[in-house]
């Protein structure tokens, strides 16, 4: 399962607006929400109660936001770039710039946990970080994505017990 197969370019924002975390979280979910045509509360709800519980954060002005949802029948990702970055309570301290967001159906335990793996593994990379926060488009950023993937799927083989699960939306 590629994480690429879930990231539609109409879920990455090369340039987010909001000041604050409550605004980011609103932003992400509106991006996923227009996207898949589904509420925005479907997706703002879970990843508001995720940060509640622990932030996403993970330093180096980065954060994965993710959560499972009851009513979704696919996995669906959002990029964003905050070109000044925005405090989201990484223990490093510094704003986050990058966010990668993951949504799953609540069912699919095995491929969300699989995704964030893929994800992390991926933004291990400095360079595609850099990269991805100077990108001029959405296109340019998934085309990033796509690269760093093919790339890591050259020395990693590619598990497909998640493949039904493979249509990005709802």
């Amino acid at each position: 399962m590629r994480f690429t197969e879930h990231l539609p370019e109409s879920c990455i924002v090369p340039a987010l607006w909001s000041r604050d975390q409550r605004g980011v979280l609103h932003e992400l979910s509106g991006t996923l929400a227009a996207s898949t045509g589904t509420p925005l509360p479907l997706f703002e709800r879970p990843l508001s109660e995720r940060e509640r519980i622990c932030s996403t954060a993970i330093g180096e002005g980065l954060a994965i936001p993710h959560c499972r949802v009851e009513r979704l029948r696919n996995v669906v990702a959002c990029v964003a770039v905050h070109r000044d970055g925005v405090d989201f309570g990484a223990k490093d301290g510094q704003p986050v710039k990058l966010w990668v967001t993951l949504v799953s159906p609540s069912q699919a335990a095995g491929a969300h946990l699989s995704l964030l793996s893929r994800i992390a593994a991926l933004l291990r990379d400095v360079r595609l970080r850099q990269a991805v926060m100077e990108a001029p488009s959405a296109a340019a950023i998934r085309a990033l994505f796509i690269r760093a993937e093919e790339s890591y799927l050259a020395t990693h083989p590619i598990r497909h017990e998640y493949h039904h699960l493979s249509a990005p939306g709802l």
